[in-house]
């Protein structure tokens, strides 16, 4: 039998002490803050002109986070700037300038899920204007981000053929940790067609873990979650083909122990010169309790810990 001092009693004690707060803290003191939300279709429509979706460049720890867009000729009829940011609680905040006016500051992410992975959505049409536009995010979130930022703007100009498009936006945690292996999102009234472009944004992707992204059951990208354009932040693009009248998008985290899908748009060609557009409700996010598995990785590491003193 090995007998410990009191010294290494006191600090077992206190190490299991710290796990219990821990699991406390995950489980709705501003930690484990749920699944989170599968992208969905926030606006829709037919539309002369083009939608414009570009991003980056990662998380650089810059603050202020500057960006600069270069909008196609015509009038913004809608846009969301996406800022996905790590490590945020309640009280954190970013203020956000585009070009040069101040949009107000946002205390709440829109979407949250996983450790405070949040994804702030802000809609700016009055402030953006054709050609180079300047994007700066001040984050009041230590070591927090933004992880990159993108924005999609629709774009009208009535010289130009109709095109149909979907904006589905959201925050999912796909992790090891949770048990959530894939997520699917949908865009409903597709129909047959060609020239279909799709785009994702996921963040904390890590390259040479191998994912997996789906589209109508074909394999349209491997290792899309790599940093390609910046550390944690992924912009991708690809062409795909509409065969039905629903399409959907499928994402699987294989070799990666976290992402977070969070934006996927999609644009076609118009059959119809039936021009519209809708905005649908903004979903919210609902604290959820912590998954067995983080329950058991925190109390494994409290008890490695534990023993590994003991045995001092």
């Amino acid at each position: 039998m090995i007998y410990l001092d009191t010294g290494k009693k006191i600090l077992i004690i206190g190490l299991l002490g710290i796990g219990l707060l821990l699991l406390f803290f995950l489980s709705g003191n501003g930690g484990w803050q749920g699944d989170g939300i599968p992208p969905y279709t926030i606006a829709e429509g037919v539309v002369r002109g083009e939608v414009y979706v570009d991003g980056g460049h990662g998380y650089t720890g810059e603050n202020p986070y500057i960006q600069y867009f270069k909008l196609p000729s015509g009038d913004v009829k809608f846009s969301r700037l996406y800022v996905p940011v790590w490590n945020y609680k309640s009280g954190n905040s970013i203020l956000v300038t585009v070009n040069g006016n101040n949009l107000t500051l946002r205390q709440e992410p829109d979407y949250t899920s996983a450790w405070g992975v949040g994804l702030y959505c802000l809609q700016i049409n009055n402030s953006l204007h054709e050609g180079i536009n300047k994007v700066s995010i001040s984050p009041e979130i230590p070591g927090g981000g933004p992880y990159g930022t993108t924005l999609v703007a629709v774009c009208e100009n009535r010289s130009l053929p109709p095109v149909k498009f979907w904006i589905n936006e959201g925050n999912y945690a796909l992790a090891y940790t949770n048990n959530k292996d894939d997520v699917t999102s949908t865009f409903e009234g597709t129909s047959p067609g060609k020239n279909a472009s799709l785009y994702t944004m996921i963040v904390a992707g890590t390259e040479g873990e191998r994912d997996e992204l789906y589209f109508d059951s074909t394999n349209v990208g491997s290792d899309v979650g790599r940093s390609a354009q910046g550390k944690y932040f992924d912009l991708f693009s690809t062409s795909v083909s509409l065969k039905s009248t629903e399409s959907s998008l499928r994402f699987e985290r294989g070799d990666e122990g976290y992402l977070h899908p969070c934006v996927a748009v999609l644009v076609s060609e118009s059959e119809s010169n039936d021009e519209y557009f809708k905005i649908h409700e903004q979903k919210s996010t609902e604290n959820q309790q912590v998954p067995l598995p983080v329950i058991i990785v925190c109390l494994l590491a409290c008890l490695a810990i534990a023993v590994r003193f003991r045995k001092r």
